[in-house]
């Protein structure tokens, strides 16, 4: 039963990537403004991590309370940003998903998300 459950974790991973791949892929054909305004985001939702934190040690290493509060401060930006400027949101929630996946160790997402987002906001 374990290996069974390992195996769709692993699977549902492995389908989350592929879809987070088609989402970087579309955003690549997309028009410059919309590409400039999830490297936008990105650096939005980088900056306001590294004022807080300052880096992932920092991250790790505060009361857990700290880190559901800037789990939640980045949600309700990117909720916040939808209706003002979509690609800024988008730039916001993927930096979220690059954030976790590296803090979770996840490396494949992590460091294909993190290339795509560090020459998105390099284009910025």
């Amino acid at each position: 039963m374990k290996h069974y459950l390992f195996h769709r974790s692993r699977e549902r991973a492995e389908t989350a990537f592929e879809e987070l791949k088609k989402v970087v892929n579309r955003l690549k054909a997309s028009p410059p403004q919309t590409r400039s305004a999830v490297g936008a985001g990105v650096q939005l939702a980088n900056d306001h991590f590294v004022r807080r934190f300052a880096g992932f040690e920092s991250f790790r290493q505060s009361p857990a309370a700290e880190q559901e509060r800037f789990w939640s401060e980045l949600s309700e930006l990117e909720l916040g940003l939808r209706g003002q400027e979509v690609g800024l949101a988008l730039g916001v929630g993927l930096y979220r998903i690059w954030l976790a996946d590296t803090l979770a160790g996840q490396r494949n997402t992590a460091d294909f998300l993190g290339e795509q987002l560090a020459e998105l906001s390099r284009k910025n």
